[in-house]
């Protein structure tokens, strides 16, 4: 009969003790889909780039626009998948202004080498904002062809 007595008045410290434990979980398991979440959209934002910097290698470069057109080209490839644009980016958040297109070129003007960066891009989780600033980005030796 004493060990009867003795449960019944340790049944109400389970609850006590989870309700302590509790606030402390929930920050954690917080914590850890923030930080899931952050890896997530940065993942996918490294696969676009470099998806893009890849099509960027090999795609005609028009020398007569001063390349615009294949800077546009580029940042609808990394934001739509097609170089032609779409309606609905690839990743959340993203537009063509945020992409950056540069070129190293020879004394002749024809470019060696394509890099494809995210200029700036913010995200929010759970009410903070967080911003990437010029990352991820991504060079390709650029094997297109060159037309003047």
């Amino acid at each position: 009969m004493w060990t009867g007595s003795r449960g019944r008045r340790e049944r109400g410290n389970t609850m006590i003790e989870f309700g302590m434990a509790f606030p402390l979980l929930f920050a954690f398991l917080v914590g850890m889909f923030q930080l899931g979440y952050g890896c997530f959209l940065y993942n996918q934002l490294q696969t676009v780039v470099r998806t893009g910097a890849r099509y960027a290698s090999i795609a005609d470069f028009d020398s007569a626009s001063g390349g615009a057109s294949f800077k546009s080209n580029v940042a609808n490839m990394v934001v739509f998948g097609n170089p032609s644009g779409g309606a609905r980016p690839l990743v959340t958040g993203l537009r063509t202004s945020l992409v950056s297109v540069t070129w190293q070129a020879d004394g002749a003007g024809i470019p060696q080498t394509v890099t494809v960066k995210i200029s700036s891009y913010s995200f929010s989780v759970l009410g903070k904002t967080y911003q990437l600033t010029n990352k991820p980005q991504a060079t390709f030796i650029y094997l297109g062809q060159f037309l003047s």
